[in-house]
C-alpha cells in the first residue's frame, strides 16, 4: 500500500506543469526497446521520460506495467554515471524516470545505457534523436556491457522508425534459439536448434544500419551529435616508482624472518622472480609476488609447528585480535581524497583476513585450514604494508563520511543489480561465485561503518560480474588494449586533483602479467578505482560539449566478426547462454594481489 502512495505522489508531481511543480527542471525523452516476458518473446518500444531538478541525489522510478527486473538500480547509476561523466555533483540534483512499456517486460539493466544517454541530455539541454534506438547496460564507467534479446529489440526498433540501432562492442552476432517439431508415429518430437544471426546484415534487410558502440559518449553522438569532451594526455607510471618501491621493500624486508625459519623451493622460484621485477622497475608485481611467497612460506611454518586444536586455535585468536586491532584503527582514521585509497586498501584486506580466518575454521582438512590461516596472516600483514605509506601522501583534505557512504551505497546496489543480470546470461560461474562473494562482503563492510573499503570490494564484484559474461564476446586482446587505454586516461585525469597511488599499482600490475584475461581484470579495476578517486575529489570542473564531427550514416563498423561466437537467445527470457565455457585461468590473480 504504501508502494503504491508513493507512486501515486509521483504521478501527481509529474502531471503538473514544469514550470509549476519542478522550478529549474530539465526534461528529456527517449525510446527504448525491450523484450517481453513470456514463452513468446517479441520486441517492444518502451518510452523513458527523464526529468532533472535541483535536489540532494534521489532517484524516483515509476514504471508502467512491471518489469521482472526492479529498474531503481539502472535508474540510480544511470543518473550517478551522467553526473560523473559530465563532472557534476550527483546529489545537487534529483531525478525522475517514467518507463511505460505496451506490455510486461525484462527490464534491469539492458536499459541502463539509453537511460543514462537521456539524462546527459536533460541535464544538458540536448535535443535526442527519434530515429536512433539502442540496448546495452552502464557500467559506473561510462563503458556499454552486453545484454540478451538483439534479434527481438532489432525489429521492434525498425517496426518504429528506426533507421539505427546501437548495439554493444562485440554483440554483432548472435544466435536464437528455435524449435522444431516432426511427427513421429502418433506424437510431436520436438528439437531445438540455433540460427545464427549477423545483425549488421539483418539489420540492412530491416532498412536499419546496426552499430557497435563501446561507451556512452559513442553513444551520445548517434543520438545528440555531441559528445563529452576528453582530457587529453597520458599518465606516468614513472612518476609512483618511489612509493611503489616503499611498497616492495617493505614487502621484502617481511620474508626475510620467514626464510630464516624454513625453506620452500616453490618460494624461493616466486622470490626469484619478485627480485626481477624489482630490478626492472616493476615495483608492484614484485610487491605482489612476494606477497605470495610469503603465504607458502607461512604455511610451511604452520604445517611444522600447529600439530595440535589448541596451538591451531591460539593462532587463529591471535590473528583475530590483529584483525579487530587494525579495524578499531581504521574505523577511526579520518579519510581524505589521497589516503582513501590506502585505507580502503587496507580494509579491503582486513576483510578478505576476516573471510579466510572463516574459512579456516570451516575447511574440510587439516592441510586446507592450515592454507587459509596462513593466507588470513598475511592479508593481514599486507594491510599494514599498505598503511607504512600513509605518511608519504601529501596534500590531503578531508572526505565526509556521509558522501563516501552514499558512494559506496550504489556501487553496491550497482553490483547487485549487475550480478543478478550477470546470473540470468549464465556467466563464467567461478567469477560469479568471486563476484558474490566480494558483494557479500562489501555489504558486510558498509554495515559495519568501513565506507572506503565497501566502495573498492563493490568495484571487485562490478567487475568480476561484468567479466563473467563479457569475456564471451569480442576479441579479447581488442578488449585488453581498449581498456588499458581507458585506464591510461583514467589515471591521467585523476592526477589533475590528487595522487593515484593504487590504480596506478594496479595499472603496472596488469601490464607484467602474460594472461590476457588476467590483464583484462586489473586494467578495468585500474580505470574503475581512478574513476572513484576523481569523483570523490570532487574537484574536477563541469566537463564541456563539443559537436561530433562524423556523419553517423557513414559511421564505419568493422566487418571483422567477434572471434567467440556464443550467444543463444532463448525463447520466453531475453537472456544468453553460453555455449562453450570460457578457460578463464585468472580466476585467482587477483585474490593473490598484495
Amino acid at each position: 500500500m504504501k508502494k503504491v502512495i508513493i507512486l501515486l505522489t509521483l504521478f501527481v508531481l509529474l502531471a503538473y506543469p514544469v514550470h509549476g511543480q519542478f522550478e529549474n527542471a530539465k526534461r528529456a525523452d527517449i525510446k527504448a526497446v525491450a523484450v517481453t516476458s513470456g514463452e513468446n518473446p517479441v520486441g517492444v518500444v518502451i518510452n523513458i521520460s527523464v526529468i532533472v531538478t535541483p535536489g540532494d541525489g534521489k532517484v524516483f522510478v515509476s514504471t508502467t506495467p512491471y518489469t521482472e527486473i526492479d529498474m531503481q538500480g539502472s535508474a540510480q547509476l544511470a543518473a550517478l554515471t551522467a553526473c560523473d561523466l559530465l563532472g557534476l555533483d550527483f546529489t545537487k540534483y534529483d531525478f525522475f524516470y517514467i518507463i511505460e512499456a505496451e506490455a510486461p517486460i525484462v527490464g534491469g539493466p539492458s536499459a541502463g545505457g539509453v537511460m543514462t544517454v537521456a539524462t546527459v541530455a536533460a541535464l544538458k539541454g540536448l535535443q535526442i534523436r527519434n530515429d536512433v534506438f539502442m540496448t546495452g547496460m552502464i557500467y559506473p564507467d561510462g563503458f556499454i556491457g552486453p545484454v540478451g534479446g538483439l534479434k527481438y529489440k532489432l525489429e521492434a526498433a525498425a517496426a518504429n522508425g528506426g533507421k539505427i540501432f546501437l548495439i554493444p562492442h562485440g554483440q554483432r552476432i548472435t544466435y536464437v534459439e528455435e524449435q522444431k517439431v516432426r511427427r513421429v508415429g502418433i506424437i510431436n518430437v520436438v528439437t531445438t536448434e540455433y540460427k545464427k544471426i549477423d545483425l549488421v546484415e539483418y539489420g540492412k534487410t530491416l532498412g536499419v544500419k546496426v552499430y557497435e558502440v563501446n561507451t556512452l559518449n559513442d553513444a551520445l553522438k548517434f543520438f545528440t551529435g555531441y559528445e563529452i569532451k576528453k582530457p587529453k594526455g597520458k599518465f606516468s607510471p614513472g612518476e609512483y616508482s618511489d612509493i611503489l618501491k616503499m611498497l616492495a621493500e617493505e614487502m621484502k624486508s617481511s620474508i626475510e624472518p620467514l626464510r630464516k625459519q624454513v625453506s620452500s623451493e616453490e618460494a624461493d622460484k616466486l622470490i626469484k622472480k619478485a627480485e626481477e621485477y624489482y630490478r626492472e622497475g616493476k615495483y608492484y608485481a614484485a610487491t605482489s609476488t612476494y606477497f605470495q611467497a610469503k603465504i607458502l612460506l607461512r604455511y610451511e611454518i604452520y604445517k611444522k609447528n600447529i600439530v595440535t586444536a589448541q596451538q591451531y586455535d591460539n593462532e587463529a585468536d591471535s590473528i583475530k585480535r590483529e584483525i579487530q586491532s587494525l579495524k578499531s584503527y581504521l574505523g577511526s582514521e579520518k579519510i581524505g581524497v589521497n589516503s582513501l585509497q590506502v585505507i580502503a586498501a587496507a580494509q579491503e584486506r582486513v576483510a578478505e583476513a576476516e573471510n579466510l580466518l572463516e574459512k579456516s575454521k570451516t575447511a574440510s582438512s587439516d592441510d586446507e585450514a592450515l592454507h587459509y590461516l596462513a593466507y588470513a596472516k598475511e592479508r593481514v600483514e599486507s594491510a599494514k604494508v599498505w598503511l607504512s605509506i600513509l605518511p608519504y601522501l601529501k596534500n590531503d583534505y578531508e572526505i565526509s563520511n556521509e558522501a563516501l557512504k552514499k558512494r559506496a551505497e550504489f556501487y553496491i546496489t550497482q553490483a547487485s543489480s549487475i550480478m543478478i543480470y550477470a546470473s540470468s546470461l549464465h556467466g563464467n560461474e567461478d567469477l560469479l561465485n568471486d563476484g558474490y562473494e566480494s558483494l557479500e562482503t562489501a555489504k558486510r563492510m558498509l554495515s559495519e561503518g568501513f565506507y572506503a573499503g565497501a566502495a573498492v570490494m563493490a568495484i571487485n564484484s562490478i567487475t568480476d560480474s561484468s567479466l563473467a559474461i563479457e569475456v564471451n564476446y569480442g576479441s579479447i586482446d581488442d578488449k585488453v588494449q581498449g581498456a588499458k587505454e581507458a585506464a591510461n586516461t583514467a589515471i591521467y585525469e585523476a592526477e589533475q586533483v590528487l595522487f593515484p597511488v593504487l590504480p596506478a599499482a594496479y595499472y603496472e600490475y596488469a601490464e607484467s602479467l602474460d594472461n590476457k584475461y588476467a590483464k583484462l581484470m586489473y586494467f578495468k579495476l585500474s580505470e574503475r578505482l581512478a574513476k572513484l578517486l576523481t569523483n570523490m575529489a570532487n574537484a574536477g570542473s563541469e566537463r564541456e560539449l563539443q559537436h561530433a564531427e562524423f556523419n553517423p550514416y557513414n559511421y564505419y563498423t568493422p566487418e571483422k566478426k567477434s572471434r567467440i561466437e556464443q550467444i543463444i537467445e532463448a525463447p520466453g527470457f531475453e537472456g544468453v547462454l553460453s555455449i562453450a565455457a570460457i578457460a578463464f585461468v585468472a580466476l585467482t590473480v587477483r585474490k593473490r594481489k598484495g
